[in-house]
């Protein structure tokens, strides 16, 4: 499920997911406030995804997007490496609502060098997704399963498949493919198949 939200989100239809955790615990310097990432995953490129529920009363203030960005790099660059061997982040904040209010599916967040009026390309990458958007795109489409509460009425049998398992499951507590997301969409495909069951570590709460 990962790999597809990413996919569209991204538009990299050729990504693939190689790994992904949920409730990711980062390592963090001695006093450093502490994170948890909602789901933590890396492509067969080495790049890394930070993927962030976001409700629409917290947790999207760009300050957090910078921090969460920060940590992914210490995490992934170890002792004796050099600079130039961190890999390409991706600080994914999906929100309920349009935090910049002008009605784009997906905001790129970039550096800039001013001066020259370039990207800054030092593979840092912050994207704000909105679930409230709406169109014909896959994007939209996604978006539209996002809000839906019927499976038989989603776009994407993956996305449906994973709500009405949701639904029949006993442990289930959610059927809103945003409450999937936040609870199930980001768990290993290969650990569902292994266990048989989803992983409930993500919450709204």
């Amino acid at each position: 499920m990962s790999e597809l939200v990413l996919r569209i989100i991204t538009g990299k239809k050729d990504l693939i997911i190689t790994d992904c955790e949920t409730q990711k615990d980062m390592k963090r310097l001695g006093g450093a406030r502490s994170v948890c990432l909602d789901a933590y995953g890396t492509d067969s490129d080495r790049k890394k995804y930070d993927l962030e529920i976001q409700r629409a009363d917290k947790g999207d203030e760009p300050h957090r997007a910078r921090y969460h960005s920060s940590v992914l790099d210490i995490e992934n660059l170890h002792s004796g490496q050099e600079f130039k061997e961190l890999p390409d982040t991706y600080t994914i904040f999906i929100t309920e609502e349009d935090f910049f209010g002008i009605g784009k599916p997906v905001y790129p967040i970039e550096r800039m060098n001013l001066a020259a009026g370039n990207f800054f390309e030092d593979g840092e990458h912050i994207l704000y997704v909105n679930v409230e958007y709406k169109g014909e795109s896959d994007i939209g489409r996604l978006m539209h399963d996002f809000n839906c509460t019927r499976a038989d009425d989603m776009n994407f049998e993956l996305m449906a498949e994973r709500t009405q398992y949701l639904k029949e499951n006993p442990k289930a507590r959610f059927g809103n493919p945003k409450e999937v997301l936040d609870n199930s969409v980001f768990a290993s495909d290969v650990e569902v198949k292994k266990q048989g069951k989803m992983n409930w570590k993500l919450n709204l709460n």
